[in-house]
């Protein structure tokens, strides 16, 4: 089976100056882990995911000592939201994007989404253009 055959068309997606604050709205009401970043022309130019914000906000260290026994106070971690949720997303968002394209099978996809650990990817036409995602669930549901 062909991406194109279960591709989800939601085009949630944000642009580079979209503000972390309007992205995390996205992120909560569209029920994605991550969202697309699009040029003015909607090519695709990086991804912007809750871990993405989540870094922003707690110190490298963390992610070392695999703990949230050393994250700092909820206030601490509120306040550091307020100080960059007007910040663009391209400050945090990721510019190497992995891709999945309409006609890649599904078979295809699932090696790279379990490769790479992504819940979702991408899809974009031969321009680079959003035309999509997958989500590990969508591969899922088709089995």
């Amino acid at each position: 089976m062909k991406v194109r055959d279960f591709v989800r068309r939601d085009l949630s997606a944000v642009e580079r100056d979209t503000p972390v604050a309007r992205a995390i709205k996205i992120l909560e009401n569209s029920g994605l882990s991550s969202l697309p970043v699009v040029d003015e022309e909607g090519k695709l130019v990086g991804i912007i995911s809750e871990r993405d914000i989540i870094r922003a906000l707690v110190p490298e260290y963390v992610d070392m000592l695999h703990s949230a026994s050393f994250l700092p106070s909820l206030d601490r971690l509120a306040r550091k939201l307020r100080e960059i949720e007007n910040h663009p997303v391209e400050r945090y968002m990721k510019k190497e994007v992995v891709v999945a394209r309409l006609d890649d099978s599904d078979l295809h996809v699932a090696d790279l989404m379990l490769r790479r650990g992504l819940k979702q990817l991408p899809v974009v036409d031969e321009e680079g253009h959003l035309v999509g995602v997958v989500r590990r669930i969508d591969l899922l549901s088709r089995l």
